[in-house]
């Protein structure tokens, strides 16, 4: 028996929409405005960087007015026509729908970047607060794949440089060219490629790479993608962007620091009631021979000079000192009551270092709205 994508409805005809939905195309759902026969597009196994496209026709069973429609993921998009006497045209939302029109649902998904089985929603909601539910299913493999997958983690001082290899190969054994797109890549950081055993054409089913870091890289966290494309087009729809070839995106994510530095650059405290007390915590490291940060200092400020700041008449700064590691725990003791909505500030860091005598971390966080009758 086929499934029928239809609109949820209000909680009186929850029941009879969910034994509607079990019926063939021709059963009546009452009060339900909009049908697509197989709500659900199963694209089955596609290769990562595929375009998939999908268009599903809407029956328009009773008067209905769409109001927006959106998808899950910036990867998805969907447009909406109306069959028209002179074809299809774009759909306004807003625009009343009467039964026995037809409405056309163009969705695309774009899965580059993607792995493993993924799906992909599309809702429409209708003015009446109903809505209707679409998807896009796939089982997204790699067509070029690299090993390994992620590059771990990196910390190293400022000056040093450092260096990774990994390699490339295609899922299939077919031979394929490869450089680096370099996009978004800093003059500092290097992408060398060779190929293993290649044809006459330079081409090859497996690679070898090295990526290196100069040592004039700037103090700083980062994360470096590094864009590898083949010379294979991937096959289907072809993109507003031309000829679309299978690639591998890696980034690499390391951290350069000086003598002295802070664990992370950010104090990230979430949703805060009002009446909460929370903590936070980060590290001063010292990565210099001989050097202790036992007497490091540290306070919180507001974000911009001369701001007002409620946040430091509930907030405490509590030092743990050691030689190489003094832990910063900064706490919240509730809230003010001019605190609202987003909180911002900065915790400074007197690190007692000549070359780096002052660090900072970004304190940031949400007031949680107050709940009715408490």
């Amino acid at each position: 028996m086929e499934m029928l994508a239809t609109l949820s409805l209000s909680p009186a005809s929850s029941l009879l929409a969910a034994l509607a939905a079990l019926c063939a195309p021709a059963c009546e759902r009452d009060g339900a405005s909009l049908v697509a026969e197989q709500g659900e597009a199963q694209f089955g196994r596609v290769f990562e960087g595929s375009l998939l496209e999908h268009d599903w026709t809407l029956r328009v069973v009773a008067s209905a007015t769409v109001s927006a429609s959106k998808t899950d993921c910036g990867c998805t998009l969907a447009k909406l026509e109306r069959e028209g006497p002179a074809g299809p045209e774009v759909y306004a939302f807003g625009t009343p729908l009467a039964a026995g029109d037809r409405l056309r649902v163009r969705a695309s998904y774009d899965t580059r970047g993607k792995r493993g089985s993924t799906r992909r929603a599309v809702t429409l909601s209708l003015a009446d607060g109903s809505f209707l539910a679409l998807a896009l299913t796939a089982d997204v493999q790699p067509w070029l794949v690299l090993e390994p997958r992620e590059f771990s983690f990196l910390r190293l001082t400022e000056g040093t440089g450092a260096e990774r290899d990994f390699a490339v190969r295609s899922a299939a054994g077919e031979a394929f060219l490869l450089h680096a797109t370099r996009v978004a890549l800093p003059p500092w950081v290097k992408l060398e490629l060779q190929a293993d055993g290649p044809d006459a054409q330079g081409r090859a089913a497996a690679w070898r790479g090295r990526v290196t870091l100069g040592a004039e890289a700037p103090r700083g966290t980062y994360s470096y993608p590094l864009e590898l494309e083949s010379d294979v087009p991937v096959p289907g729809p072809i993109s507003a962007g031309g000829t679309r070839h299978f690639s591998v995106s890696p980034s690499w994510t390391l951290q350069i620091v000086g003598p002295v530095a802070l664990s992370t650059p950010t104090l990230e405290f979430g949703l805060v009631r009002a009446d909460e007390t929370v903590s936070r915590t980060v590290r001063l490291e010292s990565f210099e021979l001989g050097f202790s940060v036992a007497k490091a200092k540290a306070r919180l400020e507001p974000l911009h000079e001369g701001d007002a700041f409620p946040l430091a008449r509930t907030a405490h700064v509590n030092l743990r000192p050691g030689v190489t590691v003094t832990e910063i725990e900064l706490t919240l003791g509730g809230l003010a009551a001019e605190v609202n909505g987003t909180f911002l500030g900065r915790l400074v860091v007197e690190t007692g270092h000549p070359k780096l005598p002052e660090l900072q971390a970004l304190v940031r966080g949400l007031r949680a709205p107050e709940v009715a009758g408490r």
